[in-house]
């Protein structure tokens, strides 16, 4: 008897009705947006690829940081989307981008495993309760000596405080157990991993709150927003007031039998 399916705490539709219906092609990371400016940074300093890279995505759409990586580095891109929709938008990305990629319609712990150089996966395990199975899972795709991104918005300290008071909701879509920096460090020994980056990225950034304009909150979010503005704020990496928590880990070129 298989393991029980692992429980997502986020429909599909979420994603296609609150996010992916807004994106304009070709999607890449912007520099004038703070967090894909900081992500963009950290990722080509810490997760660097080559023109024999390959790349993978889980939960890709739209498919910016595919775009990022073969733009930036010439690396070989995939992805694995889990809605229709989300793998169409994807693949219309990728074209509009000019950049040749395989995306792929499946449940990512249904997919048959193929070896990636790189594999990324941002804003994704944050949703499931069974965080070690769900980590695990990316190992499968990892080839020896390949380097596994993963990143997940920090709704701790100052983000979590906001968040629950606009939108509780919304908030328990997300397991805060993800966000620990702990975790990655108890996962990484257990699969004798060594964690090559953690940190947090950006100071606070309102775009991590949702909430609506009769919010209690949205004076605190605008006034914010205006001082994310200042250009010195990308260096205010904290885990009381980043909104996203980066580890990059790395697997040994052997694995111990």
């Amino acid at each position: 008897m298989g393991e029980p399916t692992i429980t997502n705490r986020v429909e599909k539709a979420f994603w296609e009705d609150e996010f992916h219906s807004r994106v304009e092609l070709p999607a890449r990371p912007d520099p004038g947006f703070a967090f894909e400016r900081c992500l963009a940074r950290d990722l080509a300093r810490y997760a660097p690829a080559g023109p024999e890279t390959s790349v993978l995505e889980v939960g890709c759409a739209p498919a910016r940081w595919l775009v990022f990586y073969a733009e930036r580095f010439g690396a070989s891109v995939a992805g694995i989307e889990y809605g229709a929709k989300a793998a169409e938008l994807s693949r219309a990305n990728l074209r509009a981008a000019g950049i040749e990629g395989a995306i792929e319609h499946a449940d990512f712990f249904a997919a048959e495993p193929r070896p990636y150089d790189l594999v990324l996966s941002f804003g994704f395990i944050e949703h499931f309760d069974d965080l070690d199975r769900a980590f695990a899972r990316h190992l499968d795709f990892l080839a020896p000596g390949g380097r596994l991104v993963i990143g997940v918005p920090n709704f701790r300290g100052l983000n979590g405080l906001l968040q629950r008071l606009a939108d509780p909701a919304y908030l328990r879509l997300h397991n805060v157990a993800a966000m620990e920096p702990a975790l990655y460090r108890r996962l990484a020994a257990h699969h004798d991993l060594a964690i090559e980056h953690m940190g947090h990225l950006g100071g606070f950034d309102p775009i991590l709150i949702k909430h609506r304009r009769s919010s209690p909150v949205r004076p605190i979010v605008l006034a914010e927003a205006l001082f994310r503005r200042l250009p010195f704020t990308d260096r205010l990496d904290n885990g009381l007031l980043s909104p996203y928590l980066l580890v990059v880990f790395r697997r040994p070129t052997e694995t111990a039998v």
